[in-house]
């Protein structure tokens, strides 16, 4: 299977290729099967997302949500003042009912806390964007675990 991603290519990877080739005088079969285990590891975070998409109950959270649900909760908060009691209770419920989030991220976001975080988390979850495929990130981290494990070498 295959996947577009603007950020990395043949380029890319044969740049990273060259750089771990030349700097750890890997051989070339070695190179090669840490791209297999590089592949294999994006398609996993693929997957991963796919299953997780699957099992989003609800609508999806956007800006307007989170910060609709916020406003109405800073109202309540004048009255309950800073916790998750009465009506601010009830808002976090329907907001995990409605959208999906989890109790915590229902508290961050009705205290407005990492709001524009978990609304990227539900965009990246509802467009099925994994959160690290970065062929780079992915080679690197594979390379020092070969390298603590002395593997190949």
């Amino acid at each position: 299977m295959s996947y577009g991603d603007e950020r990395d290519g043949e380029n890319s990877r044969a740049s990273i290729e060259r750089l771990w080739y030349y700097h750890l005088n890997l051989p070339k079969k070695v190179i090669n099967e840490i791209n297999h285990l590089v592949d294999e590891a994006r398609e996993q975070a693929y997957m991963e997302v796919f299953e997780q998409n699957k099992e989003h109950k609800g609508f999806w959270l956007t800006e307007e949500v989170a910060y609709r649900y916020a406003k109405e909760a800073k109202i309540y908060r004048r009255i309950y003042g800073e916790q998750y009691i009465g009506e601010i209770r009830s808002l976090g419920e329907e907001l995990q009912k409605q959208y999906g989030v989890t109790e915590i991220e229902a508290i961050n976001i009705l205290f407005e806390r990492n709001v524009s975080d978990y609304v990227n988390k539900y965009y990246r979850l509802r467009k099925m964007i994994p959160n690290d495929v970065n062929q780079e990130k992915i080679f690197k981290k594979i390379i020092f675990e070969i390298l603590d494990e002395g593997k190949f070498l």
